[in-house]
């Protein structure tokens, strides 16, 4: 699922850039500008330009608010374990304590999938990633089915 988050993402930077090219500066320079001195017409009393689109599709691309909070990545270790891996995106806003939570809601949908009414927590820990640029808060657990 998020191979065609990847593609939207690419299509508005595309679109971003697409908003360069090599137009003139206002006056006699020939320098070439990212964004051109444009704006958007909505009506008469509202237009928008062209460099605050751009900065709103760059931020959309960064940010995007649409995607989960999480992402969950699980594995079978053996008959009756699962190993259950969270990893938070970058830019959020707010979602820092919900890790447990999440983990413990999947354990719950894999132990009545399984068939199990119940499940044990074998190991279950939380962290942040230092990656670049900007660090993740990650999370992972083993869970055991009980008959």
């Amino acid at each position: 699922m998020r191979a065609p988050n990847r593609h939207i993402r690419w299509l508005a930077l595309c679109m971003a850039a697409s908003f360069g090219g090599c137009a003139g500066i206002e006056g006699t320079s020939s320098s070439s500008v990212i964004v051109p001195n444009e704006t958007l017409n909505i009506s008469r009393s509202l237009s928008i330009p062209f460099e605050s689109l751009a900065a709103g599709a760059l931020l959309y691309v960064i940010i995007d608010p649409l995607a989960p909070n999480w992402q969950i990545e699980q594995t079978q270790l053996d008959a009756g374990r699962y190993l259950i891996a969270l990893r938070k995106k970058r830019f959020t806003t707010g979602g820092d304590g919900e890790a447990a939570q999440i983990f413990f809601r999947r354990a719950a949908q894999i132990a009545q999938g399984q068939g199990n009414a119940r499940y044990r927590v074998v190991e279950f820990t939380e962290g942040v990633e230092s990656s670049m640029p900007i660090a993740q808060r990650v999370a992972q657990g083993v869970i055991e089915l009980v008959q």
